[in-house]
């Protein structure tokens, strides 16, 4: 009989996280053989993949893949060629979930059987809870579209989601490989594809900020800004696509806005030189005539002149740098 749910762990460089994110996984209120961990160690070059093994020793249930570097669409590719489970739970390897919180999920996929889950998250600071996001309750199913425009909040990551496994198979649903900030990439493709959605209203994935991750503002680089650019590009082009409702192309037009000038504003931080994808879509912007709810006045700035609005944000970040260096 499958299990349940598949966790499946891409794994990189992550000596000094990955053992607290697996007995996470197993410190959990439901049999060991209704669910089954997966590990992809993605060619990490550090001490994980024998971290890993040691505890496969002690829960010989855990599954270990090792592949050469993918990166982290290309693992949870392999996650999901791999999966056994009816639904499956992308977890980052330098996370953790709450003890016992599997028994309440379990309980809700077989409840609902939905294509999709979508989940609380607690974000984690030197070691103390920040903030946490717990989603409004949903008492009867919504399509993928209503679940994207009502309730992420600009939320995408794919730590949130917990999929049923045939759902991204039928659909061919991969991960894109290569490139940095796929969640913003894959989860508006996929919620576009779901039929039935629910919340599961309770912080269960511990969501840890550390110096070095993708997000952090220390870790701005070319390629950071091109692959965003390049999936708002894409984003573009799924917002024109006839087959999307209204109300879904105007919440992703609104969502383009908003990750077009995050974007900005990071390569004005990372000080980097912006490159002629940002100008090809802020052509498209004017040209279309996009309008946006709020940060109106950057808006209007970067449409006018986009060299001046990242001058102006460079030269900012620079100056707010030297006053904290020097406080």
């Amino acid at each position: 009989m499958a299990p349940m749910l598949t966790i499946a762990i891409p794994v990189y460089n992550v000596s000094q996280y990955v053992e607290k994110c697996i007995r996470s996984c197993y410190n959990q209120d439901v049999p060991v053989s209704d669910y089954e961990i997966v590990i992809v160690n993605d060619g990490s070059k550090d001490n994980s993949l024998q971290i890993c093994e040691k505890l496969q020793k002690e829960f010989p249930s855990l599954k270990i893949i090792t592949q050469k570097n993918k990166g982290l669409s290309g693992a949870r590719n392999t996650g999901l060629v791999h999966a056994q489970g009816e639904y499956i739970w992308f977890v980052d390897s330098d996370d953790w979930i709450e003890e016992n919180c599997l028994g309440e999920i379990f309980s809700l996929l077989r409840l609902h059987k939905s294509d999709i889950f979508w989940l609380g998250h607690d974000v984690i600071v030197n070691n103390n809870s920040y903030r946490k996001f717990i989603p409004t309750k949903i008492d009867n199913p919504i399509s993928g579209e209503e679940m994207f425009t009502n309730h992420l909040n600009n939320l995408f990551y794919i730590w949130k989601f917990i999929y049923r496994t045939d759902f991204l198979i039928e659909n061919e649903l991969k991960f894109f490989e290569g490139i940095l900030y796929e969640d913003l990439e894959f989860t508006p493709r996929a919620l576009l594809k779901a039929k039935t959605c629910f919340t599961i209203p309770n912080a269960f994935y511990n969501y840890l900020i550390r110096q070095g991750s993708i997000a952090s503002l220390n870790n701005i680089k070319d390629k950071s800004i091109n692959d965003r650019l390049a999936i708002i590009d894409g984003l573009s082009e799924l917002q024109k696509d006839k087959s999307v409702s209204k109300i879904y192309s105007n919440k992703l037009r609104e969502i383009i806005l908003e990750s077009y000038i995050t974007t900005i504003k990071m390569s004005s931080r990372g000080k980097l030189k912006l490159p002629p994808l940002a100008f090809r879509i802020i052509k498209r912007i004017k040209d279309e005539q996009y309008l946006i709810s709020s940060n109106k006045m950057a808006f209007y700035i970067m449409k006018a002149n986009l060299n001046i609005y990242h001058r102006f944000y460079k030269n900012a970040y620079a100056l707010a740098s030297k006053i904290r260096r020097y406080a």
